[in-house]
């Protein structure tokens, strides 16, 4: 059987062609999931834009050393400014979701604490409504046309022996790095900000490889579901730290209080458990494709 051929990444301007086009149809679903949400305010479509804005960022990241500063800037700090907004209420609806099966509502306790998380809620939501009136699209839409437009082979060129899947590489392994030297330390009860920058590093390794895989037109689907598998797990250990947090704001008395703490003790415990054995059973591992 002969050999199979070794495959070679796609030239410099299809690369340049497939990020304009991933860059640009991530902000038009921002902007279509920023529209929906300030029709419905739904809980679905709120955690659908809070992670567009995550997403954008991660592009615009990737191509900051070809992407114009002035623009980009401009537009991370924005975005982020939206991202921050919608987690504070995703962290509200998710505690709204967490509790009633572990606290019945028909209760006392129950009805306290639901009552209190939905005036709460009430509350995130006009800081939300504000924030996304005030989101000026035009102008920023016209920095991100910029940004895309900038993308080509003379942005390339003024930086000579510039190489994208080099760079792209060299971006990877620098994702990776700080999910090698977490993960043994994030087995350890007592390593909570361990585990939460864990979830950070890996979340971010994710949407590096989800851009590569299309401008490379790489098959990253296994890793991909096992970051994905992995960023479950911590984002649910993550949210129970949130939740903490926001029992602390909440006016509940002492005893109620302690039995909401007990429950998430009890669910740290567990999701603690299960990520020992997702660790065990199926380790990370360094992956590259080209």
């Amino acid at each position: 059987m002969p050999p199979t051929p070794e495959r070679l990444p796609p030239d410099p301007a299809t690369i340049l062609e497939r990020s304009r086009g991933v860059l640009f149809a991530q902000w038009q679903e921002l902007l279509r999931l920023r529209c929906t949400v300030l029709k419905t305010y739904d809980q679905d479509d709120i955690h659908d834009l809070r992670v567009a804005t995550r997403r954008f960022r991660a592009l615009l990241e990737l191509f900051d050393p070809i992407a114009p500063k002035s623009a980009k800037n401009e537009l991370k700090k924005v975005i982020r400014k939206i991202t921050q907004v919608l987690g504070g209420l995703r962290n509200i609806d998710e505690a709204l979701l967490f509790f009633p099966p572990r606290i019945d509502a028909e209760t006392a306790a129950g009805g306290r604490l639901f009552q209190a998380l939905s005036r709460l809620r009430s509350g995130k939501l006009k800081r939300i409504e504000k924030a996304l009136i005030a989101f000026d699209q035009r102008t920023l839409d016209r920095m991100v046309r910029e940004i895309v437009a900038a993308l080509n082979e003379g942005c390339l060129a003024d930086r000579h022996g510039f190489s994208l899947p080099a760079y792209f590489s060299e971006t990877s392994i620098r994702q990776y790095l700080p999910i090698h030297r977490l993960l043994a330390v994030s087995m350890v009860p007592e390593q909570r900000e361990s585990r939460h920058a864990l979830r950070i590093a890996i979340k971010k390794w994710r949407y590096v490889l989800e851009i590569v895989s299309t401008v490379l037109d790489c098959d990253y689907s296994a890793l991909l579901g096992l970051l994905k598998e992995y960023q479950s797990i911590l984002g649910r250990m993550n949210d129970i730290a949130e939740f903490e947090i926001l029992l602390k704001a909440l006016e509940l008395p002492r005893n109620e209080r302690d039995q909401a703490e007990a429950i998430l003790r009890h669910e740290d415990a567990l999701l603690l458990e299960m990520f020992s054995e997702l660790i065990e059973r199926k380790p990370l591992v360094y992956t590259f494709l080209i």
